[in-house]
Formats: structure tokens, C-alpha cells, sequence
């Protein structure tokens, strides 16, 4: 054999070595890119049902969306992205369509805050019903307050009356 043939030789199995790890770095990032659809739709499904819940819509930075500066971005109880363009053309995107980095930047910016909203409603519906507890109490203090009683007092009356 000669040098010319080993040479040619070594390249064609350089080739074939480089192909196979092409092959073995296209599986892993189809198997990846899997992965991020699975991850994104269990990430989407699970926070929609608290979001929805919840109920609150928060404006995004339109940075995170790479969009203009004039632009506006509002996150929805349900996940969609309302997206209001500086010439006051809107978009809407689901949030499971953002690009992994605009997924994250949303995350990041807008937990935050559904998170503060959040405790700020409850806080408030805690005091509202402890007014209420409270003044059921102050109620049930009262003499013939208790309803069965009002109930038979009411009729009571109305047969009175029936009969003058």
C-alpha cells in the first residue's frame, strides 16, 4: 500500500467518524428538542390552571419579547401573550409558542408579580372574612338572634296579625 492509498485511507475514516458523531449530535438535540415540547406543555398545562384561577393579567416588559420599545406585552390568566405593536397592531401567542428564552424571561418576570397579586388578594379577602366572622359573632350575641327562632318569631307574627 502506498502512502498515497493510507492517507486517503485515514481521511475517509475521519469522514466516516465525523459523520457518525454528526448523527449522534442531530438524535441528541431531536431528543431535546422533544424534551422541551414535553417540559413546555406540562409547564403550560400546570400554570394555566392557576393562572386561570387566579385570574390576574400582567403587563410584560416588551424587552423580554424582543419587541420594540413602543410596543406593549400582556400575559393573560389563560397563558396568552397579547402583544400591541407600536403602528396599534396586536398579536396574540399562546405561551407555550415563546422560544425558550422568551419563555424564561416571561417566568422570571412576570411570577414575581402574579405571586405579589396574589398575596395582596388574599390578605384582603382574609380581613374581609374576619369582619364577616367577626360581626356574625357580635350577631349570635344577641338575644333571638339565633334563626330557628327568628323563623318561628316571624310567624308568630304573621298568624297575629291573620287573626286581628
Amino acid at each position: 500500500m502506498t502512502a498515497e492509498a493510507n492517507v486517503s485511507d485515514d481521511n475517509l475514516a475521519s469522514a466516516v467518524k465525523a459523520m457518525e458523531e454528526l448523527v449522534d449530535e442531530a438524535v441528541q438535540v431531536y431528543e431535546l428538542e422533544k424534551e422541551k415540547s414535553n417540559v413546555t406543555d406540562d409547564l403550560y398545562n400546570s400554570l394555566k390552571i392557576i393562572t386561570s384561577y387566579l385570574g390576574f393579567s400582567i403587563d410584560l416588559d416588551p424587552h423580554i419579547l424582543n419587541l420594540p420599545e413602543n410596543s406593549r406585552a400582556t400575559l393573560t390568566p389563560v397563558l396568552d401573550i397579547i402583544i400591541i405593536k407600536p403602528d396599534y397592531k396586536s398579536e396574540q401567542k399562546r405561551f407555550d409558542q415563546l422560544t425558550l428564552d422568551e419563555a424564561s424571561g416571561v417566568l422570571q418576570y412576570a411570577i414575581p408579580r402574579v405571586i405579589s397579586l396574589a398575596r395582596s388578594d388574599r390578605i384582603t379577602k382574609n380581613k374581609k372574612l374576619s369582619f364577616l366572622r367577626e360581626s356574625t359573632k357580635a350577631l349570635k350575641r344577641l338575644p333571638g338572634t339565633n334563626a330557628e327562632e327568628m323563623i318561628v318569631g316571624n310567624e308568630s307574627l304573621h298568624l297575629e296579625r291573620a287573626g286581628s
